[in-house]
């Protein structure tokens, strides 16, 4: 089974205001690859690009915040003996 380079908890959020990534990352005025690395790694999304987001999408800055700081917590879980 392979699993997902990119965070689930934010390609969540992002697929539910039903616009494609493409569409996500030309409102906001940044390139795909940009948008991938972030899905990938949401601690390099810094608030200024929250709030670019959030006000491109529709998504509640406050939920997207908790997905960035939570990608930590979840990283150090997976790495817990």
């Amino acid at each position: 089974m392979r699993t997902s380079k990119t965070h689930k908890p934010l390609d969540e959020l992002l697929e539910s205001t039903g616009l494609k990534y493409e569409a996500i990352a030309n409102k906001i005025g940044i390139n795909i690859v940009t948008l991938y690395k972030w899905r990938i790694n949401p601690k390099l999304i810094s608030a200024y690009n929250l709030g670019l987001i959030s006000e491109s999408t529709g998504i509640n800055f406050l939920q997207l915040f908790d997905v960035v700081k939570n990608f930590g917590n979840e990283l150090d879980k997976s790495k817990s003996p």
